[in-house]
């Protein structure tokens, strides 16, 4: 019953791309081949792949089934040829980042603003993930520099964090509790709220805050990135609380930022690779972002106390 390479091959092909001539196309086979070579697994399978209705085949039920577990394998090919790839082209003078999309649209442009004129000349490649993908892409391709919000040791990195101040509150114009220079758990009582999604590590950090001050707050929306969260806000779908170099990403906008009376600080996790050739690189970038947070934070607070 065992399949080898080739009827596996044959098999995902006709499955992908939905015919047999167009499958044998792709592996610079024949139709009639391909069609003899089906019938031969499905022998050695003990049940039927496809439905012949003349010329076309239909998947059975097993065939969806058993193509689920195909996939599965090439995509663990896949992942070994994109790391193969990535280091067969990376050049000595691309840095690649590995990010999610709330650094990818705030601090890391800054940070390359700061080191374009750099000699010799860095081209910066960015990669942008939510965490839950981000760690995976991490791990199946290679990068100079990973950062994240939450810190977990890993084998093969060092690991550090940068402080980039509160959380803030984030509020429509015209909202009413904007005349308020700071807010209070309690001021969210019964507020249309937009959520972070399950697996954001921060979500779970303002649950507690809110739950502490036995806060209930109105399910409004939920997403996965700030700069979204501010979108919806200026919509007037809810207000919430954003990290802060999000807002003063955003600050002169169309939201307004307000403290939050709970301090919730919020660091950005950084990763790279123990032994690389880029260390050099890696660290001056890092002094960068440190740099560049340190400015967004001090930006904030002007915004803030205005």
């Amino acid at each position: 019953m065992k399949l080898n390479q080739r009827q596996i091959d044959v098999f995902n092909a006709v499955m992908v791309n939905k015919s047999v001539t167009a499958a044998a196309i792709r592996l610079g086979s024949s139709q009639p081949t391909l069609s003899r070579e089906i019938r031969e697994i499905e022998q050695r399978l003990g049940f039927e792949l496809f439905q012949r209705f003349g010329k076309r085949l239909t998947p059975t039920e097993q065939a969806v089934l058993l193509h689920e577990v195909v996939l599965r394998s090439f995509v663990g090919m896949d992942e070994i040829n994109r790391a193969a790839t990535a280091i067969r082209t990376r050049s000595a003078a691309n840095f690649r980042i590995a990010t999610i999309p709330a650094y990818a649209e705030s601090i890391i442009p800054r940070a390359i603003q700061c080191l374009l004129r750099a000699r010799p000349p860095v081209h910066f490649s960015i990669h942008s993930h939510e965490e839950p993908s981000l760690r995976h892409e991490m791990t199946t391709q290679v990068f100079d520099l990973g950062l994240t919000e939450s810190l977990a040791e890993r084998e093969g990195t060092a690991s550090e964090t940068i402080i980039a101040g509160d959380m803030v509150c984030v509020l429509p114009h015209g909202h009413r509790l904007a005349g308020q220079r700071e807010l209070a758990p309690t001021d969210f009582t019964g507020q249309p709220f937009i959520y972070f999604g399950q697996n954001d590590p921060y979500r779970h950090k303002l649950d507690e805050v809110f739950q502490s001050a036995d806060v209930a707050r109105d399910y409004a929306a939920e997403t996965t990135t700030a700069t979204s969260v501010c979108a919806m806000v200026a919509a007037g779908v809810g207000i919430s609380v954003i990290n802060p170099l999000t807002a003063a990403s955003h600050t002169g906008r169309n939201v307004l930022f307000r403290r939050l009376s709970v301090s919730v600080p919020y660091l950005l996790s950084v990763w790279r690779p123990a032994r690389s050739t880029r260390t050099a690189q890696a660290k001056k970038f890092v002094t960068a972002l440190r740099d560049v947070a340190a400015d967004m934070s001090a930006g904030l607070q002007q915004a803030l106390d205005a």
